[in-house]
């Protein structure tokens, strides 16, 4: 029997009934009045009791609404969903994540098939699930993870934006990675084998993301006015965490950066090949790639690694982010302060989060001159 609900932080009534298949709908009437909310529910479960298609079904409903309220029913399909929330992400967001809601909206898109066109309250939890597990025989569980919290992203603004009255994605877990601790830092004998048979934008990239411990999208687009050579600093804005940084430059990579030649226009772009690579595509992995023909190049890795149990591609323990994991082990190997550790590199943490806002600039000074020099 129909009947209807209001949750305690919405104003809205929600129509509650059982279809002709038994299938359980819930449906924000957009009203107040519960009366007019009951008129709406049963309206609903009589007509989607009868023999229709989806479609024909979602067209009834929708004029019901209209007749008894006056308004168009929030409705929209799947597709058009997605679409209008990439448009509207654009300006807000960066060229990276704008890639990333793009490329997973339309893989989820692809996935769906004509499912695609149906409306957004009809893919369930169950559908969510069988695209994370397609998900994860494809790729893997770091890919697959950022596939689905992307989706839930979709959804979850899907219900603020009233399509949608119940989160399918909102309960469901991430995958397992099963393969742990493969990744580690560089040493310095290391990364001199890796410099000799570098490029001199390469070996330029090499030593800034050992030296800053920053992410190599990040490395890659710096730019001059990044730098304060007057106050021997850099300051960047991160693209994975948007979290402004601001460095003291450590005594080796300041004698790199004052080699280069002039004039060096603040606009332009520290590395150009790095910078244009990731303009284009809108992301890293190009450059991963060429990173990860110079570690083959001086023996580092091996050409060719099946990929592990549960993985679709090789997993390395050596790869640009592993400057990062160097940078943060110099600095705690050399007593730095784990708080100035955490701050120097970027790292998220319960500590800094929880009232360390500043940290000293002495100890970040601490940290910087606990570089070696390459």
């Amino acid at each position: 029997m129909a009947s209807v609900w209001k949750h305690p932080q919405s104003k809205y009534f929600t129509a509650c009934w059982i279809d002709g298949n038994g299938k359980r709908w819930k449906r924000s009437t957009k009203t107040t009045s519960k009366k007019l909310a009951e008129q709406l529910a049963r309206k609903f479960e009589e007509e989607s009791r009868g023999k229709r298609t989806a479609r024909q079904a979602r067209a009834v409903l929708a004029d019901i609404y209209k007749k008894l309220s006056g308004e168009e029913l929030p409705t929209m399909t799947v597709r058009d969903y997605f679409d209008t929330f990439v448009a509207r992400k654009k300006p807000e967001v960066a060229p990276a994540t704008l890639a990333y809601y793009t490329g997973n909206s339309k893989r989820f898109l692809a996935w769906l098939e004509s499912r695609a066109d149906a409306d957004m309250a009809e893919i369930t939890k169950s559908d969510l699930v069988s695209y994370r597990n397609f998900l994860a025989t494809k790729t893997g569980p770091t890919s697959t993870n950022n596939g689905l919290k992307c989706l839930k992203a979709f959804f979850a603004a899907a219900r603020k934006d009233g399509y949608i009255e119940q989160d399918p994605a909102e309960n469901i877990d991430l995958v397992r990675d099963r393969v742990e601790g493969t990744r580690r830092g560089f040493s310095v004998e290391e990364l001199q084998r890796l410099l000799a048979v570098a490029n001199p934008e390469w070996k330029s990239m090499i030593r800034v993301g050992f030296y800053l411990g920053q992410r190599l999208g990040d490395v890659a687009v710096l730019r001059w006015s990044n730098f304060d050579l007057e106050r021997n600093e850099v300051r960047l804005t991160t693209q994975k965490t948007g979290r402004k940084m601001a460095m003291p430059l450590p005594p080796p990579l300041r004698q790199h950066l004052d080699a280069f030649p002039l004039p060096r226009p603040a606009g332009s772009p520290l590395h150009p090949h790095a910078a244009a690579t990731v303009e284009r595509t809108g992301r890293s992995g190009v450059l991963s790639k060429e990173f990860a023909a110079l570690l083959i190049k001086c023996g580092l890795r091996s050409e060719s690694v099946a990929p592990e149990e549960g993985h679709a591609r090789a997993r390395h323990e050596l790869s640009y982010h592993s400057l990062r994991h160097s940078a943060t082990s110099i600095l705690k190997d050399r007593g730095v302060p784990q708080i100035a550790v955490l701050s120097y590199i970027g790292h998220s943490s319960d500590a800094v989060s929880a009232g360390y806002s500043h940290v000293g600039e002495a100890a970040m000074r601490q940290a910087a001159d606990a570089f070696p020099e390459l």
